[in-house]
């Protein structure tokens, strides 16, 4: 009876774990509550065979992939979340295509014996007859012709002789070669950006992929960007994401910056990193 209710309980446990999704706040993931909690995920996945998807901003993945590695090795795939929220989803792992089986080598036949040509009966030898000796035709009668007196002379007038015309060819100067191209590897990239209108198709956009679709309402100029910004840029806006203790700010970024400087880095595709708050327009 023991040995039921317990193989019970495990399929119970199997099945709310294939269909499980835990919500971790950031107090509970910084205080340490939830570390049990991410070590008995990573224990279960790597025992069921499933994967753990995790979204959560991406200074936490460090931490949260080795609690979940402390309870097993278990395949975690890790996504950038924007707000300060752990959210755990458990998968099954795509299935590896069969193989196709080789085919079997054809077998070569037996190679049937060739049978010994026949000779062919000897063709009988026709004796050849002597050609027939014909006589020549007669010879036809000679005709004999008047040679026709010959043509009078013809006196031509003398034509004068031209000389042909002599043709002038002008070349054309040779262009003078190009001067080469010098890119100056410090010169200035400028990003001018404003606020979009309420009605611009760019801030509606920007705002879905960067805010959850949310308005922001927010501004800031470049002298105003600190270290540890992050810049989106877009065709002519650009948002800045900020984190203030445990909440993050977005702001439209108005005004003119260089790019091209060492206090700012790019992070990725239309994605830059304030690392010195002093800046240069």
């Amino acid at each position: 009876m023991k040995k039921f209710f317990f193989a019970l309980t495990a399929m119970v446990a199997s099945s709310a774990f294939a269909q499980q999704n835990v919500d971790i706040t950031a107090e509970q993931f910084n205080s340490g509550a939830a570390n049990a909690e991410l070590t008995t995920l990573g224990r279960q996945a790597a025992t069921s065979g499933k994967r753990l998807v995790v979204t959560a901003p991406q200074h936490w993945h460090a931490q949260i992939a080795a609690r979940i590695r402390a309870g097993g090795d278990a395949e975690i795939v890790l996504k950038d979340g924007f707000y300060e929220t752990l959210l755990v989803r458990v998968e099954d792992k795509a299935a590896e295509p069969a193989k196709p089986e080789p085919a079997p080598a054809p077998v070569a036949a037996a190679a049937k014996p060739t049978p010994a040509p026949v000779a062919a009966p000897p063709k009988p030898v026709r004796v050849a007859e002597p050609p027939k000796v014909e006589e020549p035709p007669p010879a036809a009668p000679a005709v004999v012709e008047t040679p026709a007196p010959p043509p009078e002379p013809v006196i031509e007038a003398p034509v004068a002789k031209q000389e042909p015309a002599t043709a002038v060819v002008e070349e054309a100067p040779a262009p003078a070669p190009a001067a080469p191209v010098v890119v100056d590897p410090k010169a200035p990239i400028m990003l001018v950006t404003t606020e979009p209108g309420d009605a611009d198709q760019l801030r509606e956009s920007m705002e879905k992929r960067y805010n959850e679709g949310k308005s922001i309402s927010e501004r800031v100029e470049p002298s105003g960007l600190r270290e540890g910004d992050v810049i989106y840029t877009g065709t002519s806006a650009a948002v800045v994401v900020r984190r203030e203790n445990n909440r993050m700010i977005r702001m439209w970024l108005v005004g003119s910056l260089n790019l091209n400087q060492s206090g700012v880095r790019p992070d990725g595709l239309n994605k830059y990193l304030v690392v010195n708050s002093n800046l240069t327009r």
